[in-house]
């Protein structure tokens, strides 16, 4: 990764429109992870990286009363580690809360994004250090992988982001990631849950009841 800072900037994804839950999924309550609620549960991970992520991007949509947001973001956001960026374009598909997300990371002049979502509550910080640990120098992305195809959480180096801002309606960086023109890296994960996309009432029911399993 190049650009004028050697730092990595989380980019926390919660612009999602909650088609399939049919209910605003980041608001859901999570019985057996305290008090938190269900889009608060990957972010508590992202903002624990405190040594290796100097900011947090959350991205939302316009109408998000934030009720959901964890106590650390309302503490990171009071010192100015943790920021709120607002996607008016939410509505036109994924692609559009990845743009605003990473376009607020170059301008903190940060050399890469790690981009993790709302919705995969199975999430670890040791994941996401593994992931900025494995974008350095020489490398354009370092994503996790499901049997050797990647996919996010995901560290986006700053060479990736004029592509970026070319995205448009429900295209991810997934696309990106087949260039031949990027180098990257693919760390592979053993635990099946951590690419669980909780967006339906029966994947909320099966996470309820992975958590109140682990208490």
């Amino acid at each position: 990764m190049s650009g004028r800072s050697k730092a990595v900037a989380g980019v926390y994804l919660a612009a999602g429109s909650s088609r399939r839950m049919g209910t605003a999924k980041q608001a859901l309550p999570m019985p057996g992870v305290g008090d938190l609620r269900l889009g608060a549960v990957a972010l508590r991970e992202l903002l624990a990286l405190r040594a290796e992520l100097p900011h947090v991007v959350v991205v939302v949509r316009a109408a998000d009363p934030l009720d959901w947001l964890p106590a650390e973001a309302q503490a990171e956001m009071a010192a100015g580690r943790c920021r709120l960026v607002v996607c008016p374009d939410a509505e036109r598909g994924m692609a559009h809360s990845l743009r605003a997300g990473v376009a607020a990371a170059a301008e903190l002049g940060a050399a890469g994004a790690l981009v993790t979502l709302a919705d995969q509550p199975f999430v670890s910080r040791a994941l996401l250090r593994r992931l900025i640990e494995a974008c350095g120098e020489g490398v354009d992305f370092a994503a996790s992988g499901d049997g050797g195809v990647p996919k996010p959480p995901l560290v986006l180096g700053r060479a990736m982001w004029p592509a970026v801002a070319e995205l448009a309606g429900d295209e991810g960086a997934r696309s990106l990631l087949r260039r031949p023109e990027y180098v990257g890296r693919v760390l592979n994960v053993a635990d099946p849950l951590t690419f669980m996309d909780v967006d339906t009432p029966e994947l909320y029911e099966a996470a309820m009841g992975i958590f109140a399993g682990r208490r």
